[in-house]
């Protein structure tokens, strides 16, 4: 069953939802003239559709109009030319005095029965649902307008899209409203005297005439530029994120100098660098003194197997003074010649415990105090060939800095580690383009590593001389990556998709700098982009609706997810001209 309903020149909305609401049939047809004012705005269409869907009933609008047309099916409602195809008619509804005959494109229909009972004043008491005034006057709500802040992206997820009413509805129903409202009271009114003249009709001023026309053709105006803007000036930005995988592979790869043109190849650096450096002496002290120092052959009479004795070594003379090794030292072991044993000897420099005058002695026996107790005490002792020299008091010494054990040590260590990094920054200077020279692949030797000063000198700073020779193994990183691709040829590859190396390691390397080689342990990244047709995308996209998105973009299992930005905010279909839409790849999450 359905009803047919005429649709004056001059019919406002809150007319037309309020014969909706009367109707008795599910499906509603409404004819409306070209031009009708109710046809001019998308927010009446919007309103009509949602009060349908409200009560649930179906509208279908009867028009030649095509820019009605056209925003009436961006809202919803279904639009056809002509009364043509219905087979019966079980209502028509239309104004006192009006032939359905008068509006253009529709056919007479023979079942019109005309209503003449109605009377706009009654329909505007009761338009719409019971709520219908007070959802449009206040707020929504799916309508909310950000004041200053700049619209956010909208996010379209592929499985699911929830289409928004456009913010800025709100303030267009809230401004149409009142214009509305007066605008039917005073068509209305019109109406009431048109249909029931009084005896005497009075006459209308000029000036309240122009007015009325006046404002007629601003609103009208205010129509155009709506249409005009909505039609031509949104754009469509689209951010495809497509769905990028990964492949991890893990190789081995060995290679050598002389290696062959689809193995690795490898190119050796030597490198011989030495430095010194100057290092002030931390022990500064007016009353410090000078300690005595000299030297001492140390003898083995114990057993056949060497013994080292560390720096710093006690040895104590016989008069009880300490006297320190300056450097480690090992003993050799006993031999026998001739049936004869022989003790094993080194000579070792020492140095006193403490400064002082006290230190300085005359050739004599020490004993090392670390074996007493020990068989050993009695089978390792020193001698001294000359007298230890070189000892002054605190007052001798004139206020100047001795060179301690830990001044030399700390010296040793920084100036190794400076020389280091130096041969490290020559060999990485010395790199062709795109070769990787890795720490593991390098042995730095040191060949010489000493002071110019001794333990117990008397100085303010002393230098510190490292020479050291370097070897390294280097290769070039686009020989590893032709390896890793040749051993991808045996898997099977994805079709429609562009694969690229994006990471390369390196996890464990073991060199052989005898036979410079070296053996690779690499740990390679694949990343698969699949191809995506942006220009077939954009083509299915253009003209629909934010609901509809979704659906076409599902069907594009490479794509992951996609935002859509639409300008200006309360637009929600895609333009329908392609220089007004882009679309973007972005494949930054590789």
């Amino acid at each position: 069953m359905h009803q047919t309903f005429y649709i004056d020149m001059d019919e406002e909305i809150s007319s037309v939802v309020d014969r909706l609401n009367k109707s008795m049939a599910t499906d509603n047809y409404f004819v409306v003239p070209k031009r009708a004012i109710f046809l001019q705005s998308i927010v009446n269409l919007k309103l009509l559709k949602r009060e349908a869907d409200k009560v649930g009933k179906r509208v279908i609008l009867v028009t030649q109009d095509e820019i009605g047309s056209s925003m009436a099916r961006r809202s919803g409602i279904d639009v056809q030319a002509t009364l043509e195809g219905l087979e019966s008619v079980s209502d028509v509804y239309v104004e006192a005095g009006k032939n359905a005959a008068d509006f253009e494109g529709a056919a007479a229909d023979p079942e019109v029965t005309v209503n003449t009972h109605k009377d706009k004043q009654v329909r505007l008491s009761s338009v719409g649902s019971s709520d219908y005034y007070e959802a449009h006057a206040g707020s929504h709500h799916d309508v909310n307008i950000p004041k200053a802040a700049k619209p956010l992206p909208r996010h379209i997820p592929i499985n699911s899209v929830r289409k928004e009413i456009p913010q800025p509805m709100k303030k267009i129903a809230q401004r149409e409203m009142p214009k509305e409202k007066n605008l039917e009271k005073m068509f209305s009114s019109l109406r009431s005297q048109q249909n029931n003249p009084p005896a005497k009709a009075p006459k209308i001023k000029d000036g309240k005439m122009k007015r009325v026309f006046f404002m007629f053709m601003v609103v009208c105006l205010l129509a155009l530029i709506g249409v005009a803007v909505f039609l031509f000036v949104p754009s469509a930005k689209i951010v495809i994120t497509p769905n990028i995988l990964k492949n991890k592979i893990d190789t081995d790869i060995h290679g050598a100098v002389s290696a062959p043109a689809d193995a690795l190849g490898i190119r050796v650096i030597n490198k011989t660098q030495s430095i010194s450096l100057l290092y002030d002496v931390s022990g500064k002290s007016a009353a410090a003194g000078k300690k005595a120092h000299g030297s001492v052959v140390i003898y083995n009479e114990y057993s056949a197997a060497p013994q080292t004795l560390v720096a710093t070594t006690r040895l104590e003379s016989a008069d009880g003074k300490i006297f320190r090794l300056v450097k480690s030292a090992t003993v050799p072991g006993t031999t026998t010649v001739g049936g004869v044993t022989q003790s094993g000897a080194i000579e070792a420099e020492i140095i006193a415990d403490q400064a002082g005058s006290d230190f300085n002695i005359d050739p004599t026996r020490f004993t090392i105090p670390g074996f007493a107790g020990g068989p050993k005490f009695d089978k390792f002792y020193a001698k001294s060939t000359v007298a230890t020299t070189g000892g002054t008091s605190g007052g001798d010494s004139g206020g100047a800095s001795a060179v301690t054990q830990s001044d030399i040590d700390s010296a040793k260590v920084k100036t190794e580690a400076a020389l280091k990094d130096k041969i490290a920054t020559d060999i990485s200077s010395g790199l062709n383009s795109g070769e990787v020279a890795l720490p593991a692949a390098e042995k730095i030797t040191v060949t010489k590593s000493t002071a110019d000063a001794k333990v117990g000198d008397m100085a303010s700073s002393f230098n510190y001389t490292v020479q050291a020779s370097a070897v390294a193994l280097v290769f070039s990183e686009s020989d590893v990556r032709k390896i890793v691709e040749k051993s991808l040829g045996s898997q099977p590859q994805p079709q429609d998709a562009s694969e690229t190396i994006s990471k390369i390691e390196y996890g464990a390397v073991s060199p052989n700098f005898d036979n410079s080689t070296l053996d690779l342990k690499v740990h390679a990244e694949m990343t698969i982009v699949p191809n995506i047709d942006s220009k077939q995308i954009k083509k299915e996209l253009l003209g629909k609706n934010v609901s509809q998105i979704a659906d076409i973009l599902k069907k594009y299992p490479a794509i992951k997810n996609a935002n859509v930005q639409l300008e200006p905010t309360f637009v929600s279909y895609i333009p329908q001209y392609s220089q007004r839409v882009d679309i973007q790849i972005d494949t930054s999450g590789q």
